[in-house]
């Protein structure tokens, strides 16, 4: 018999407190009158499909808690107080007899399912929901005519069934197609593995000038569409293809109607390019080619498969130079891992630029810019949120949209092509001034950087336009040894936190080693950055999410400015299943559930969701703490009967097998005598 200190409230308030819980994920998803019940103001083949489909064993009228229809699908969600209600399963199979379809959220769910499916003919999805806002299990099924109902992954919202959302569910998690950003991926990495092969066997580039080519190319594209007409392979000198291109990429560059960067920051993009004017077989007319050169091969294939993409204001988050050059890394021996560069995968870029919620009134920085992915993903949030917020005056959203690319976007990078990468991403994308600087982030002057200015009179710095926002994935594993140590991913951290504005916002994206920090350096570094900022959230992330590279990593959030309160409560979340899975022969995608997992922890951590300790755990936090989720995590959940009836099962079962084997009690209960077994 089930223990009633179990049960803090009455089935009936339990019951009420769940139909809530589901009303408003119903409502974050756009449906603010769904169908309740009895379903008479549904449409009438709806109320029609439930004559006689009651749950119970009497055949009445049924009676679902919720219905709506969302993409030419229909939803079904029956739900239940208790916790572990939400499905019952027979040798893997939901059981949707009597009295499992009463008992179980899924399996009731999924019994009006089937009814809807083969009594309209509409495809349907059943959602189970048990629990209550702070501890609940969302299960999903999907159902259609003369088929197996089938189980899908565990959700967390109801933001995949939303209108604009659940169609591209249905083809990803239903029918295991690729989500479309992946295609769209997928499509880039073809073309750039395919001009990997072109450059390697026609011109014999070495890897590090791969992905500067392309960019030179791109540029040249954007000044002169035309340029294909113009490359005719003629030896003479300045009128090589090469140089063609060349001339065309610097002519955008230094136009006047353009004012990209200061003449020092072009005359160094330039000095990457030069190559191309005199590389002897990238302008030699090849046979195997059809009596064309390679150069004019590369810029065929970049005209006709790469210019519209990083140039659509639909796809302006996605880096596509990015995954160009890592396509071309995963060839040679000469670029990457060896200098700690790890491109940060697209969907994590953009997560972290809505988890510090990046507008149109930010100054964004990113101190080891790379590719400028970062600053792509920034961009695109503050151009939408520009774009909605001035949608009736398109004079103040000219305006702003200018003063965003030209001012509100910073980028710093060591390295001399990935300096052109992405100096060359962000001009494509329309950022006018392109604030990217070749340098050592370590040896700037933080008040240049920062646009302050010194008062002699007052002597004192007067401050500039500073920067709001920071996102940023430093070099990793180059704090090695006692000259490095100042490179070391938290010393990344506290330098660009020293850069932000009072009650900035600071995303970071490194090992979890570096949030352990158990050496004397990183107690110390961490124990600085608590004195001067506060540490607001640390989510562990997928193991995989660095596929490829073997690298377990955290997303830490910061505020500048503002020292660390002792009664501070950090968040650390378990985001390790974020809806991304590893698929052979593709990599790291989503398994049409992940929209849905980000749109959870982002009300977690952003709007103050309540969520179970197994996802999240407030705690006050010190410099000698390890920074992650697993360090202070407790189950407060309180166990069910089903709990106990389990751990009971198991002892008595490890009990008969320890006597059947004669090894007695391993453990002596309290006053008790051990009594050993008989030889």
């Amino acid at each position: 018999m089930r223990s009633d200190r179990y049960k803090n409230t009455s089935p009936v308030s339990n019951e009420r407190s769940t139909d809530q819980f589901v009303r408003d994920m119903l409502r974050e998803i756009g449906f603010d009158r769904p169908w309740e019940q009895s379903c008479s103001d549904a449409p009438t083949y709806i109320y029609n499909a439930l004559d006689g489909a009651s749950k119970g064993a009497g055949g009445g009228r049924g009676k679902p808690e919720f219905v709506i229809e969302s993409g030419g699908f229909i939803v079904v969600i029956e739900d239940k107080a208790a916790i572990d209600r939400a499905l019952l399963l027979i040798d893997g199979a939901l059981d949707i007899t009597y009295p499992a379809r009463s008992d179980y959220a899924l399996n009731g769910a999924v019994h009006y399912a089937r009814l809807f499916a083969e009594r309209t003919g509409k495809r349907v999805f059943a959602v189970g929901v048990a629990g209550s806002e702070t501890h609940h299990d969302v299960r999903v099924a999907f159902v259609e005519r003369g088929r197996d109902p089938l189980v899908l992954a565990k959700v967390d919202t109801l933001v995949d069934l939303a209108e604009d959302t659940i169609v591209e569910y249905h083809r990803v998690a239903v029918l295991g197609e690729l989500p479309r950003e992946v295609r769209e991926v997928r499509e880039i990495r073809k073309v750039a593995a395919g001009l990997h092969e072109d450059m390697r066997n026609y011109a014999s580039l070495e890897g590090e000038r791969k992905a500067t080519l392309v960019s030179a190319i791109l540029l040249a594209l954007k000044y002169q569409p035309d340029l294909i007409g113009d490359l005719k392979g003629e030896r003479k000198s300045g009128f090589t293809d090469g140089e063609k291109v060349y001339k065309a990429a610097r002519e955008y560059l230094e136009g006047e109607d353009t004012d990209f960067m200061p003449k020092q920051k072009t005359g160094a993009l330039l000095d990457q390019f030069s190559f191309i004017k005199s590389h002897v077989l990238l302008n030699r007319v090849n046979k195997d080619l059809g009596g064309i050169t390679p150069m004019r091969r590369f810029v065929e294939v970049l005209d006709r498969d790469v210019i519209h993409a990083v140039s659509d204001p639909g796809r302006s988050s996605f880096d596509v130079l990015g995954s160009f050059y890592g396509e071309f890394v995963k060839y040679g021996g000469s670029d990457g891992n060896s200098l700690g560069i790890v491109l940060t995968p697209h969907h994590v870029t953009e997560l972290m630029a809505e988890l510090v919620d990046v507008d149109a009134d930010d100054i964004v920085i990113d101190p080891a810019a790379g590719t400028a992915a970062f600053l792509i993903a920034a961009m695109r949030r503050m151009f939408d949120d520009a774009q909605d917020r001035f949608k009736n005056d398109p004079a103040a959203l000219r305006t702003r949209l200018d003063d965003i690319k030209r001012n509100r976007l910073h980028g710093v990078e060591l390295q001399d092509k990935l300096f052109a990468i992405g100096t060359t991403n962000m001009i494509l994308r329309g950022d006018g001034k392109a604030n990217f600087q070749r340098h050592n982030f370590f040896d700037l002057d933080l008040h240049e950087l920062r646009g302050d200015l010194w008062l002699p009179a007052e002597k004192r710095w007067a401050e500039g336009h500073g920067f709001t926002k920071a996102l940023i994935n430093p070099p990793y594993s180059q704090a090695k040894t006692k000259e490095t140590r100042h490179l070391s991913e938290l010393s990344f951290i506290e330098r660009t936190l020293s850069l932000l504005n009072r009650k900035g916002r600071l995303a970071a994206i490194v090992p979890q080693s570096a949030m352990v920090g158990k050496t004397k350096e990183d107690k110390a570094l961490k124990g600085k950055i608590l004195a001067h900022h506060t540490l607001d959230a640390v989510v562990t992330m997928n193991p995989d999410t660095f596929y490829g590279v073997g690298v377990n990593v955290v997303i830490a959030l910061f505020t500048a400015g503002v020292p660390h309160p002792d009664s501070k409560k950090t968040a650390f979340v378990d985001f390790k299943d974020d809806g991304y899975r590893v698929r052979q022969h593709v990599g790291l995608v989503g398994d049409g559930n992940e929209r849905g997992r980000r749109a959870h922890l982002l009300s977690v951590l952003n709007d103050g969701e309540l969520a179970d300790t197994s996802f999240v755990v407030r705690s006050e936090v010190t410099a000698d703490d390890e920074w992650q989720h697993s360090y202070f995590y407790f189950n407060d959940q309180p166990p069910g009967y089903d709990d106990f009836f389990n751990t009971v099962a198991a002892y008595v079962t490890w009990q008969v097998d320890m006597h059947a084997h004669g090894l007695g009690d391993l453990i002596t209960p309290a006053g008790q005598t051990k009594v050993e077994p008989a030889e």
